[in-house]
C-alpha cells in the first residue's frame, strides 16, 4: 500500500470585514423598543506569556472593598466593570509548556475555551474567531486549540491583521482566486482519502472518519469565506504606522495597535471571538524614557531582587495600561441595541504563568471584565478547601452564558455563578 503523504495541508486565507453593527441587523425581537437579549455576544481572551509578580498583581484584601493593587492601578476607573480572581489554576504542569493549558486546561493540546464559544456564535460573522499576537512568540506560546487539539496560527503583524479585516478590491479578487484553489485542493484530498478508506481496517477507518470530520469543517469554513466575499466592507479611519513594530523591543507599541484593531473588529461585528497572546522573551524595554536594566525574561526570573521586581512590575503595568485602554474603547462603543460593547463582551485577562520566577503555574493572575456580570470585587478562592475550585469553573460560567451546553471542562465540574450572576 502506498504510504499517505502527511505533509499535505491547506493554506487558510482570511477575508474582509462586515458592515458595522446596525440596528437593522439586530434580531427582530430587539427592534422597535423591544428589550435586548442580555446574554454576552462576544468573547476576548488576552494573556501575557511571562505573567505578573503575584504579590503586586493581586489585591491584599478580598471582597468588594478591596484596594486595587499596584500593577492593576491603570484599571481603577474600571473596577465596577471587572472582577479580580486569585487562587484559580488548572492544577496542571508547570513551566513555559504548561502555559499552553491556560485556555484549555491541557498542555498537550485540547479544545480551548474560545473555540467552544466560537462554535456557538461564530457563524453570524465573517470570521468565526481571530487569533492575534505581536511578532513571532516563543515556540511553546500557544492559546487557541481546535477540538482535535491542533494549535491555531496567530496573526503577528498589525498590517496583516488590518488587511485581513479591511481588504481592498484587489485583495478581494486575490482572495476569491485563492479560495477557489483551496476548494479544488480539498476536493482532491477528499477523493484520495475516500480511495484509501476502502483498503483500511476497522481502527484505521475510525481514525479516517475523524479526519473526514475535520475536512468537513475546513470545507464549511471555505464556503463561508466565499459567501462573505460579496458582502460590503466598512471604511475605517485608522492610521497604521509606516512599518510594523514587530521587533522585540517594540512589542509594547505593537500591543497597543493590536488592541486598537481588535476593538475595530468587534465594533464592526467582523468577529465575536478574539484571542491575544501578549508575548515576552529577552527584549529590553524602554519605559518612560528609561531603558530597563535587563531583558523582560530575565526580569521575570528576578530571584526576589527588589530592583528587578520593580522593573518587572513596570512591564506588567504597561500591559495592564494597554488592556485598560482597550476596555475603555469597548465601554465607549455601542452595540446594535445601544448598549456599551463592554456590557455584551466577556473579556478574560491574565496569564497561564503563575510565578515566572519559579515557573510555577498555580494561582494564575485572572481578571474577568464586561459581559454584564456582577462585578466590583476581588474573589479570593481557597485552593485547599474541601471542594477546591479550578480556573475551569470560571470558564464554565463564561461558556454557559453564551449558551454552550457544557457541564465539565478542564477538570472542573461546577461553575462560579455565585460570584458573578
Amino acid at each position: 500500500m502506498e504510504r499517505p503523504d502527511r505533509r499535505k495541508f491547506l493554506r487558510g486565507v482570511g477575508g474582509s470585514l462586515a458592515l458595522p453593527m446596525l440596528e437593522a441587523f439586530a434580531p427582530r425581537r430587539a427592534r422597535g423598543g423591544q428589550a435586548a437579549d442580555k446574554r454576552p455576544r462576544r468573547l476576548v481572551c488576552a494573556g501575557t506569556y511571562l505573567g505578573f509578580h503575584q504579590p503586586d498583581f493581586f489585591p491584599a484584601r478580598s471582597g468588594r472593598d478591596y484596594e486595587i493593587s499596584p500593577v492593576l492601578q491603570p484599571l481603577r476607573s474600571l473596577r465596577n466593570e471587572m472582577t479580580v480572581f486569585s487562587g484559580l489554576d488548572h492544577r496542571g504542569r508547570n513551566g513555559h509548556l504548561g502555559w499552553r493549558a491556560w485556555m484549555s486546561g491541557s498542555a498537550s493540546g485540547s479544545v480551548s475555551l474560545d473555540q467552544l464559544v466560537a462554535a456557538k456564535v461564530g457563524e453570524q460573522t465573517r470570521f468565526e474567531s481571530l487569533q492575534v499576537t505581536c511578532g513571532k512568540p516563543p515556540g511553546d506560546a500557544r492559546l487557541s486549540f481546535t477540538p482535535e487539539g491542533v494549535a491555531l496560527p496567530m496573526i503577528g503583524r498589525p498590517s496583516v491583521l488590518y488587511r485581513t479585516l479591511f481588504g481592498s478590491a484587489a485583495d478581494k479578487e486575490r482572495m476569491d482566486s485563492l479560495l477557489a484553489g483551496n476548494r479544488s485542493v480539498l476536493d482532491g484530498v477528499l477523493d484520495e482519502a475516500r480511495g484509501l478508506e476502502r483498503r483500511l481496517g476497522g481502527k484505521d477507518r475510525e481514525k479516517l472518519g475523524e479526519y473526514f470530520a475535520s475536512l468537513r469543517g475546513v470545507e464549511k469554513k471555505l464556503q463561508k469565506q466565499r459567501d462573505w466575499l460579496d458582502k460590503p466592507m466598512p471604511k475605517v479611519d485608522y492610521p497604521l504606522p509606516e512599518f510594523d513594530p514587530v521587533a522585540p523591543d517594540l512589542a509594547l507599541e505593537c500591543e497597543s495597535i493590536m488592541y486598537d484593531l481588535m476593538a475595530l473588529a468587534l465594533t464592526t461585528d467582523s468577529t465575536r471571538v478574539l484571542t491575544f497572546l501578549i508575548p515576552g522573551w529577552s527584549q529590553v524595554f524602554t519605559i518612560g524614557g528609561r531603558r530597563l536594566s535587563a531583558g523582560y525574561h530575565g526580569l521575570s526570573h528576578h530571584g526576589n531582587d527588589p530592583s528587578k521586581i520593580a522593573e518587572y512590575n513596570l512591564v506588567g503595568t504597561e500591559h495592564v495600561k494597554r488592556f485598560g485602554a482597550f476596555l475603555e474603547r469597548l465601554r465607549a462603543g455601542r452595540d446594535a441595541w445601544g448598549r456599551p460593547l463592554l456590557d455584551s463582551t466577556v473579556v478574560v485577562f491574565g496569564s497561564g504563568m503563575g510565578n515566572a520566577n519559579t515557573h510555577d503555574n498555580s494561582n494564575l493572575p485572572t481578571v474577568l471584565a464586561g459581559g454584564g456580570f456582577r462585578h466590583g470585587a476581588h474573589r479570593k478562592i481557597e485552593r485547599e478547601g474541601p471542594a477546591p475550585r479550578l480556573l475551569g469553573d470560571l470558564y464554565l460560567t463564561v461558556m454557559q452564558q453564551f449558551g454552550v451546553e457544557i457541564e465539565r471542562f478542564a477538570g472542573a465540574k461546577s461553575n462560579m455563578n455565585e460570584y458573578l450572576l
